[in-house]
């Protein structure tokens, strides 16, 4: 993979931050894609940030996601985005691979 500077949307912190932080759903590195949108877009998360913000008002985990060159939205010219915690799942790296060869599992 080329080394390329990859931009995620902005996010805002919530007003109060809690002083005890629920357990991570997801670490970093793991494959994750998106359960509860048609495209389901998947990558890698790249990065975590509590938050009260993003493309819905929730308060918890956004992770960044870094798309894989095989998502459907990455050929739109979308690299990354913020994935609230409740709206990602754990991909099998084998189904990627499969995607990215153009065959089933």
């Amino acid at each position: 993979m080329k080394n390329k500077q990859i931009t995620v949307p902005p996010m805002t912190l919530p007003d109060e931050v809690p002083e005890l932080l629920p357990e991570l759903k997801f670490q970093l590195g793991q494959q994750v894609r998106w359960s509860c949108v048609p495209t389901q877009d998947y990558g890698r998360v790249i990065g975590v940030i509590f938050s009260g913000e993003g493309s819905v008002q929730a308060n918890g985990y956004h992770y960044a996601i870094a798309l894989d060159s095989s998502s459907p939205s990455f050929a739109d010219g979308i690299f990354a985005d913020w994935g609230y915690e409740e709206d990602l799942e754990l991909v099998d790296p084998h189904e990627i691979m499969s995607k990215r060869s153009g065959t089933s599992s």
